[in-house]
Order: structure tokens, then C-alpha cells, then sequence
């Protein structure tokens, strides 16, 4: 088959099928942004509401009852977010054999997305977290748990239960929590391509992902750990056409893609945040 027919017959929605399937798992942002969007989002620049009722007033009871209009509380998320690739095939009919296998450029590309968009929004949510006073700790296997166990905690003031509460913890935390004897899981993801640790040993859920915010370096990681209800981050995403273009003058195609996003902090009290600086151990 020539290039100029294998590029016409290029299925776009096969190639995109198979990133949806590597975001379904290994996006952490699935697993916690729970909060349901009222609408979903078309393309970039639509604004998506999140939409919940007021809570009651609480009065004393004087022998009459009035009952009270409860209104609709609208929280505006605009989509404003936009992440990309686009690299040359020198041999489309190669990828396309290859569409559905592990560590292909299509792998590889939903990779990217999924960890750019995941590094942007843990980054930047933690300044509004609200919970309580944000925390910030030097980390050891004699410190870990109890340090854990104090996020939890702000998120436990602000009545999120341990059903409706996640952490997420950089990979080196994970390690620390395995010396002090918590057990960790590994999530094979829907489709057989996740890796995922997770573990419910300290009462909630707890994923580990590298993507947690790291404002140190890789030898000394400062890491921004979040831990929240599951109605606290809004998340919205919408996957971007694939294109498959002829590029002049060359055998080669380009493939395009990407997705536009958009987040927010839905719920303040409902999130909290801890600066945690690795410690080296003196003896285990």
C-alpha cells in the first residue's frame, strides 16, 4: 500500500480510543475528582458548572416550622487548559499494526498528556487548600505515619469520612510507609496497562503517583501532598481530533493531538495540603 493510501485509510478513532484507554488507567485525576459536571465540555473556552444544593438552616424549635427555599449553589470551571503532541511516521502502516500495543508511540503520547496535565493541576490546587493550617515536615520512617495521620486529620475536622477522603503520596513517601509496615496494593488498571499503588491500610485511600507537585530536586524531593474529599478538585477534559497530515515534499505523516482541560478547587475546606522535605534515615 502506498503512503498516500495508508494515510487515507488511518482510522483516527482507533488511535484515539487507545489514549482514552491509557488516561482511564493511569490518570489519578479519575480516581479523585468525583464532583459531577452539570454539562459536559465541547472545546476549549466552554465554561462548565458544578451544581449543589445550600445547606439547611439549623434553628431552635419555638412550636412552628417554617421550611425554607434551599437554592442551587453554580460553581463556574472554565476550560482553559490545552496540551498537545504532534510527531512524524515515516511508516504509518507500522503504527498502525502497532495502535493497541504497549509502548508505542500512541502509549507514549497518552503518557505525556496524562502526566502534563496531572503535574499542572497538583502544582497549582494546593494553594487554595483550606482544610486547615497547611503542614510542613521533615520526613522519616519514624515520622511518616504520624505526619499522614495529621492531614487526615484536618480533612476528619471538616467532617470528610474516611469512604469519601483520598491522599496522594510521591513514590519515596510510599517507600518510607512500607519500612513502617503499611501494606501498598498495585492497581493493574481496567485494561491490564495501570501500575498504580494505592493502599487503604491508614483508614483512607491513598495513591502513590510521581506526579505529586516536587519543588526540591530528585535526590531531595519537597513534595506537595494533597489529600481531600472526593468532591473537593473539579475536573473536566475533552479529547482534541487526531490528525493524520501529509507532509510535502516527504514520505512521512505527522499525528497530532491532545485534549483542552480545565480544574478548580470546588471545596476548600475539603482539601488539605503538606509540605514534605525527604529525610535521610539514620538507622532502620
Amino acid at each position: 500500500m502506498n503512503n498516500n493510501n495508508v494515510v487515507r485509510g488511518f482510522i483516527p478513532e482507533l488511535y484515539d480510543a487507545s489514549i482514552y484507554r491509557t488516561l482511564e488507567d493511569n490518570l489519578v485525576l479519575k480516581q479523585i475528582c468525583k464532583a459531577a459536571i452539570k454539562a459536559p465540555i465541547k472545546e476549549y473556552g466552554d465554561t462548565v458548572y458544578f451544581t449543589e444544593l445550600e445547606d439547611p438552616t439549623i434553628s431552635d424549635y419555638t412550636g412552628t416550622l417554617t421550611a425554607e427555599d434551599l437554592t442551587d449553589a453554580q460553581i463556574a470551571m472554565l476550560i482553559n487548559k490545552t496540551k498537545t503532541f504532534a510527531f512524524k511516521v515515516q511508516d504509518l502502516d507500522r503504527l498502525m499494526a502497532n495502535v493497541d500495543v504497549k509502548g508505542s508511540q500512541t502509549e507514549r503520547a497518552a503518557y505525556q498528556l496524562k502526566d502534563a496535565v496531572e503535574r499542572d493541576v497538583f502544582q497549582n490546587v494546593g494553594t487554595d487548600a483550606n482544610a486547615g493550617t497547611a503542614l510542613s515536615a521533615t520526613i522519616t520512617t519514624a515520622n511518616v505515619i504520624s505526619q499522614v495521620s495529621e492531614l487526615a486529620r484536618q480533612l476528619y475536622e471538616n467532617n470528610v469520612k474516611e469512604n469519601n477522603m483520598f491522599m496522594l503520596l510521591p513514590p519515596w513517601m510510599m517507600v518510607k510507609l512500607k519500612i513502617a509496615g503499611i501494606t501498598f496494593s498495585i492497581n493493574e488498571g481496567v485494561n491490564g496497562k495501570g501500575g498504580m499503588f494505592w493502599t487503604k491500610d491508614l483508614g483512607f485511600t491513598a495513591y502513590v503517583t510521581n506526579t505529586v507537585y516536587n519543588a526540591g530536586t530528585q535526590a531531595t524531593p519537597v513534595s506537595t501532598v494533597l489529600a481531600g474529599s472526593y468532591q473537593s478538585i473539579g475536573f473536566a477534559e475533552q479529547m482534541l481530533t487526531t490528525r493524520a497530515i501529509e507532509l510535502s515534499g516527504s514520505r512521512a505523516t505527522q499525528l497530532d493531538g491532545g485534549l483542552v482541560y480545565g480544574y478548580r478547587v470546588l471545596k476548600p475546606k475539603e482539601l488539605a495540603r503538606g509540605t514534605f522535605t525527604f529525610g535521610a534515615e539514620s538507622s532502620i
